[in-house]
């Protein structure tokens, strides 16, 4: 369960992570915006240096194309 727990709180640092850089470099919001699929956003992710599942940004999807999250 523990292993668990931990997998949960690196996926939502990198959610965190991600938000922030779409908050900080308005090119990689549009970019990320224009994704059609988890994958694909997790891959434009992956060329900024973020490691986000394509299962984690579908759990947290959110409106206007950006991730969202409760907190």
């Amino acid at each position: 369960m523990a292993a668990a727990s931990g997998q949960v709180h690196e996926a939502m640092e990198a959610l965190h992570a991600l938000q922030d850089l779409a908050s900080r470099d308005p090119a990689f919001a549009r970019a990320l915006k224009r994704t059609g699929s988890t994958h694909a956003a997790a891959s434009l992710a992956r060329e900024h240096g973020l490691h986000v599942s394509a299962e984690a940004l579908w759990r947290n999807r959110g409106r206007h194309g950006l991730p969202t999250w409760r907190g």
